[in-house]
């Protein structure tokens, strides 16, 4: 599969189109630290969606480089405990981040630049109020306490998504706090703002958020200085390992938003 350096391809596994006869295969594609890990989970739902994650992962990183079979990646983790290819030859040849929550699982791919990717359903249980008030920036919190309580929740996660993908791309997750940058929800174009303590170039940052389906909300972030803004590329990963990339608007209408 072809990935070119302008581009983004993002990945949703829809988690009920995985069968259990399909799970068993993905067992074989773990590493041996994976599987410790699946292990250590108490319930089978944790596992189920660890053991998908992880062997989405690897399908999905050897469809750009046949020559690595998906059991043979490797990696690593930085200091705040984000994966990243160790493979030697393609360490700096892929980049990767990956996000899950009840019924999805999302990984995001380039070529180079910082990468992030937040999925969160819609159904949890919250309470956006208190949590814009203790988490989020003073003029996002105060915008929207200012809405209706169910205007609220839509403005919440529109929010939360944002700001997970963007710490994500940072590389450092939440030893970021989330009140230290605010973003602007413009149509189809959410652009990000830094509060004083953080002197950093917001003209290069690039963000886009999609409908994973009716129930799953999705945000990618990615930086590249000076770059261009990449081309996003949606595709599902299907049952029997097929991995189709679709047109934004083929593939909402397929999940019928």
């Amino acid at each position: 599969m072809n990935l070119s350096a302008n581009e983004v391809h993002l990945w949703i596994v829809q988690d009920q189109l995985v069968g259990d006869s399909q799970l068993s295969e993905f067992m074989r594609l773990l590493a041996p630290e994976e599987l410790s890990r699946y292990q250590r989970f108490l319930f089978e739902r944790d596992k189920r969606q660890f053991l998908i994650t992880r062997a989405a992962l690897r399908c999905a990183l050897s469809e750009y480089f046949s020559d690595v079979a998906p059991r043979e990646w490797t990696f690593l983790r930085n200091d705040y405990g984000r994966p990243y290819v160790s493979n030697p030859q393609y360490t700096n040849a892929i980049q990767f981040n990956l996000s899950h929550a009840d019924g999805m699982i999302v990984i995001a791919i380039c070529q180079s630049g910082d990468l992030g990717v937040d999925v969160e359903n819609l159904s949890r249980s919250c309470e956006p109020a208190s949590l814009a008030n203790r988490f989020f920036s003073a003029s996002e919190a105060t915008a929207l306490l200012q809405m209706s309580e169910s205007d609220q929740r839509d403005r919440f996660f529109d929010l939360w998504t944002l700001k997970e993908s963007y710490i994500k791309a940072c590389g450092m997750g939440l030893a970021i706090p989330l009140g230290s940058f605010s973003f602007s929800l413009v149509p189809n174009n959410p652009s990000i703002e830094f509060e004083s303590e953080r002197e950093e170039d917001w003209s290069s940052w690039r963000f886009w958020q999609f409908q994973g389906d009716t129930t799953h909300r999705i945000a990618l972030a990615y930086f590249e200085a000076g770059g261009a803004t990449p081309n996003v590329r949606v595709g599902r990963y299907l049952p029997a390992g097929i991995m189709k990339f679709e047109t934004q608007a083929a593939f909402r209408a397929t999940l019928n938003l």
